[in-house]
């Protein structure tokens, strides 16, 4: 992510949870935070505590964050914080790999874990009389993990339309094109459900797993051959140890090497593949699907 990419998310994020930009410049902005925004980013646990006990009005935290990303052979040093108006505003800088964009990602991946969100119509699309149907999806994104003595990682964005059952493996391509809302759209009507979420995450699940047992493990077979050749290996190194081992308690101690090394051997090469989900959400669509 360059510097222009950095601000427009975290711009978005402000945005999203609420925040009060104070004041916006070409390479920086100060922000007051929403509670939301202060109870995820400043580590102030015993704070928000207080407040959640007490209810007292909560006091946010102040920032100017600098999206420039600092000159290499300057001192990391964080910059000195800034006093307006009697206000103590704290200066970060925001670049790809500081700490506060680290948190900020983490924080959106927390919230963004399963969120419900609608396509926005074009303007002038539908008349103050009219009302447009939309199809509520539900949205997974997969992570297929190949695992061996190296590893891959695939990612499958698919959708099941809940109205219909109708499955799209391009799900996640379908909406990068689309403008989303996580307000529902003047003028719209939302289609009742066929599917229930448990049944239609189910059917997902199967439409992945038959995705993934039709793929080619011809990588498998090479990594449970190296696993063989190296279990070979490490028994020509042992067992003749063993063999020559002067007393009985030398012999049970290699044994006991050799078992451990075994294990490894196995965890290391054995050919697996994991599924897990990253996030997901309930996509209200135009139409009819």
């Amino acid at each position: 992510m360059n510097a222009k990419q950095v601000q427009k998310f975290v711009l978005a994020y402000l945005q999203s949870t609420g925040s009060r930009i104070i004041e916006k410049g070409p390479a920086h902005v100060t922000v007051k935070l929403s509670p939301e925004a202060d109870r995820a980013l400043t580590n102030r646990p015993y704070y928000w505590s207080f407040v959640d006990r007490t209810g007292a009005e909560p006091e946010t935290m102040t920032f100017r964050w600098n999206f420039e990303p600092p000159d290499p052979s300057s001192s990391p040093a964080a910059p000195p914080p800034i006093v307006a108006n009697g206000a103590r505003i704290i200066q970060d800088d925001v670049y790809f790999g500081s700490r506060r964009l680290g948190q900020i990602f983490e924080s959106v991946g927390q919230a963004g874990k399963c969120v419900m969100l609608f396509e926005e119509p074009p303007k002038g699309s539908a008349g103050p009389l009219g009302s447009q149907p939309y199809t509520a999806w539900l949205g997974v994104n997969f992570k297929a993990t190949y695992e061996c003595d190296m590893k891959r990682e695939e990612l499958y964005g698919m959708g099941i339309s809940l109205a219909t059952g109708v499955i799209d493996e391009q799900f996640l391509q379908r909406l990068k094109d689309i403008r989303l809302t996580p307000r529902l759209p003047s003028n719209v009507h939302l289609l009742r459900n066929g599917l229930s979420l448990r049944r239609a995450m189910t059917q997902l699940e199967h439409a992945v797993e038959r995705k993934l047992k039709s793929a080619d493990f011809g990588w498998a077979e090479e990594a449970d051959e190296r696993r063989r050749d190296e279990l070979a290996r490490v028994e020509q190194y042992y067992e003749p140890m063993i063999e020559r081992a002067a007393t009985a308690e030398q012999a049970e101690a290699l044994k006991a090497r050799y078992g451990r090394r075994r294990e490894e051997i196995d965890w290391q090469y054995r050919p697996r593949v994991t599924l897990s989900v990253i996030n997901c959400g309930i996509f209200h669509l135009p139409g009819i699907d």
